[in-house]
């Protein structure tokens, strides 16, 4: 028997950019694991979308299929989009079995990418000193994400023993001009921002942006296909797998959330 078939679901937009992160981040995935098959999609008007790579792997034949949601502020709830595509498939009499990993989320893992990210990143522009963080990410998580995004903040700063920021943004970006204007009130003047972003996308852009505008002295590149990122997907999907050995409805990773997740 044949491996579960494991689809990537991200946010996304027409750049090119995002497409080739997720492409390495499946090449990778392939890679370590060359038992199974990878694809990747988007819950937006971009396609593929779900539905498209459920549809394609059930027709070259695979039973068993894995959604895992690389939404990186979600500790458990998901995008219905992904829920809808697993129930048509599930509904669409092939024999197709899915099920739906609990989302990557703010996992303390990606902050070591986040500080391997940073050394990069300062590195390029010979900084020698930084007084202040910000901790840039995405909105849209659940509650139990922004609690955890919120407790990710406090372990930087505790770890870098550096006031850190959170900032949660939206497509203006508003959030990290805010967050780095309020360091500056405190008389910090050094402020690198890191980014817990997924790509390149459209919030990134705007969160980049708005750290350059604001006077920020670096900002991070996105998490993409760092290989920390593959580990927790290959977690995520092992554990949702084991779901599979129930027969039943689309179900989802249910597996509790702790402050180490």
């Amino acid at each position: 028997m044949t491996a579960p078939a494991i689809v990537l679901i991200a946010s996304g937009d027409d750049d090119p950019a995002v497409a080739t992160a997720l492409a390495s981040l499946s090449s990778k995935l392939s890679t370590l694991r060359p038992d199974l098959l990878v694809t990747f999609g988007f819950v937006s008007d971009v396609t593929p979308g779900v539905a498209q790579c459920v549809q394609q792997l059930a027709s070259t034949g695979s039973t068993e299929i894995v959604i895992v949601p690389l939404d990186l502020v979600s500790a458990m709830d998901h995008s219905p989009i992904i829920t809808k595509a697993a129930q048509a498939i599930e509904k669409s009499k092939h024999g197709v079995k899915v099920v739906i990993a609990r989302p990557i989320g703010p996992a303390s893992e990606l902050l070591n990418v986040m500080d391997a990210r940073m050394r990069d990143a300062l590195s390029k522009t010979n900084a020698v000193e930084v007084d202040a963080l910000v901790l840039g990410a995405p909105e849209g998580g659940d509650v139990r994400g922004t609690s955890l995004l919120a407790r990710r903040a406090r372990q930087w700063a505790a770890h870098h023993k550096l006031p850190v920021q959170l900032a949660v943004c939206d497509s203006t970006g508003r959030a990290t001009a805010q967050a780095i204007a309020a360091l500056r009130t405190q008389g910090r003047r050094h402020i690198a921002v890191g980014s817990l972003f997924l790509t390149r996308g459209p919030l990134f852009r705007a969160h980049e942006q708005a750290a350059v505008r604001a006077g920020a002295m670096t900002v991070t590149d996105p998490i993409e296909d760092h290989d920390r990122l593959v580990e927790l997907i290959i977690a995520r999907y092992a554990f949702a797998a084991m779901e599979l050995l129930d027969a039943g409805a689309p179900q989802r990773d249910d597996t509790p959330v702790t402050d180490a997740d």
